[in-house]
C-alpha cells in the first residue's frame, strides 16, 4: 500500500512539474507572438525603408521561415507555433504568421495571420483571423474608395482585413488588435472570427449593418 502511495505521488508530482513546464511555455509563446506584432506594426508601409525591414529580421530571426525575391520585390515571412501543445494533443495546431513586402526599397506591405487548426470545413482548413495592409492597394482592390475592408463572405470560420496607409489609426489598431488566445488556449474552442480579431470584427458588424448572427450560432460570446 505504502509503494502504492509513493507512486501515485510521485504520478502527481510529474503531473505538476509538467502542468508548470507547459503554462511557462504558452506564456513565453504568447509573449513571443505579442513582441512579433508589436514590431510589425512598428513598420509603416509607404514610409519604413528597406534598412528598416532588415532590422526587424535580425531582431526576430528565429522565427524566419522564408524570404522569397522576384524582380522588383521581396516577400519575408516569420511564423510563430504552438507546437508542443499540440504535439501533446493538448489543443489543435495553431499558428501566428507574420510578413512583409518591400519594393523600391520601401516596405509597402505588411500582413499577419493567427491561425488554429479546424479540419471540418471543406475549403478552408483553419478558423482565422489575417491582416494585409499596404501602401496603395493593388489595382484589382483599388477600385473600392474605402481604405479599411472585409473581404470576407459571412459564415466563414476566419476573418479578412485589408487596409491600406490612407485608413485612420483607430482602424489600424483594430486591424492588428489579435487574441492570441487562440495560439495557446488548451482544449478545443476558438472557432469565430471574433475569437481573433474582436475589434474588427465588431467593425465588421457594424459596417454590414446586418443581423448576421444567424450566421453565427455562437457569436452571442463575441464582443458587441
Amino acid at each position: 500500500m505504502r509503494r502504492v502511495s509513493k507512486v501515485i505521488v510521485a504520478l502527481g508530482v510529474v503531473a505538476a512539474v509538467l502542468g508548470i513546464v507547459l503554462t511557462c511555455y504558452g506564456l513565453v509563446t504568447k509573449a513571443a507572438a505579442e513582441a512579433l506584432l508589436k514590431d510589425l506594426t512598428k513598420l509603416k508601409v509607404g514610409t519604413s525603408t528597406e534598412a528598416d525591414a532588415e532590422q526587424f529580421s535580425r531582431e526576430h530571426k528565429r522565427f524566419l521561415v522564408s524570404r522569397i525575391c522576384e524582380q522588383d520585390y521581396c516577400v519575408t515571412d516569420f511564423k510563430i507555433q504552438n507546437r508542443w501543445l499540440s504535439v501533446l494533443k493538448l489543443e489543435p495546431p495553431a499558428e501566428f504568421d507574420a510578413n512583409f513586402t518591400v519594393r523600391a526599397g520601401k516596405v509597402t506591405r505588411i500582413g499577419g495571420m493567427l491561425a488554429r487548426s479546424m479540419p471540418i470545413y471543406p475549403t478552408f482548413s483553419a478558423s482565422a483571423g489575417m491582416v494585409d495592409e499596404y501602401s496603395e492597394f493593388p489595382p484589382h482592390i483599388a477600385a473600392s474608395e474605402a481604405h479599411y475592408q472585409f473581404p470576407t463572405p459571412v459564415g466563414k470560420p476566419y476573418l479578412a482585413v485589408i487596409l491600406d496607409s490612407q485608413a485612420s489609426a483607430v482602424q489600424r489598431e483594430h486591424a492588428f488588435a489579435f487574441s492570441f488566445r487562440c495560439l495557446v488556449k488548451p482544449g478545443w474552442g476558438c472557432d469565430l472570427p471574433c475569437d481573433y480579431l474582436p475589434l474588427a470584427w465588431q467593425d465588421w458588424k457594424a459596417k454590414l449593418r446586418d443581423d448576421f448572427d444567424g450566421s453565427y450560432p455562437k457569436s452571442a460570446r463575441c464582443p458587441h
